[in-house]
This record gives C-alpha cells, sequence and structure tokens, in this order.
C-alpha cells in the first residue's frame, strides 16, 4: 500500500510541474494579448481568454518538443499545430474575421518582439 501511495504522489507531483508554463510562456502571452488589446478592442474576459489560448499555444508546443532532439521541420510542424489549434479557438470565441485578426496581431508582435 505504501509503494502505490508513492507512486501515485510521484505520479501527481510530475504532472503538476509538467503542466506548469515558465517564466517565458507566461511574459510571451503577457506581450501577446498586449499587442493584441492595444489594436483591438476586448473586453476583460476576452483579454484573458487571448491570454489563456495564447500560453496554451506555448505550453503545448514546448511539451510536445523539450527533449526530443527534433528536426527544424518537425518543430516547424508542432508550431503550426499549435498556431492552428489557436486560431481555431479564437474563431470559435471571436467568429473568424476577428479571430483571423487577433493571429494576425499575434504574429505581428512575434516579429516585432524577435526582432528587437
Amino acid at each position: 500500500m505504501k509503494k502505490i501511495t508513492t507512486i501515485i504522489l510521484l505520479l501527481t507531483l510530475t504532472y503538476s510541474i509538467a503542466q506548469k508554463p515558465n517564466k517565458f510562456h507566461l511574459e510571451r502571452a503577457t506581450m501577446f494579448t498586449n499587442y493584441i488589446s492595444d489594436n483591438i478592442e476586448l473586453s476583460e474576459d476576452d483579454k484573458q481568454f487571448v491570454y489563456n489560448v495564447m500560453l496554451d499555444r506555448g505550453v503545448n508546443a514546448t511539451k510536445q518538443i523539450k527533449g526530443k532532439n527534433l528536426s527544424q521541420e518537425d518543430k516547424k510542424a508542432i508550431y503550426r499545430a499549435e498556431y492552428k489549434n489557436a486560431a481555431t479557438k479564437l474563431k470559435d470565441k471571436f467568429g473568424n474575421k476577428k479571430g483571423n485578426k487577433i493571429m494576425a496581431l499575434s504574429n505581428e508582435a512575434r516579429k516585432k518582439n524577435n526582432s528587437k
């Protein structure tokens, strides 16, 4: 019984640690959300939704890539898939036009941030 409890505890801790975004993800999601909300009007709830989508996008990509020694092409495929997932979530919430605009603004923000 003690071994089972220990195993369950270790699995729970591993799972909870693996799911937490790091400082980079938090800052990146904040940067995207601030840039988007500066360019289109969003309610506080909508800003939080966009933040969560952008955060999930980064965290999910990192989880799939980290420690797997993937090629650049494989990494690009993962980033594309996460981009599409984020776009789908945003389009479902805001409609095609606004969802596409939000994703375009996130690309602008990324390019401006990367050029610094």
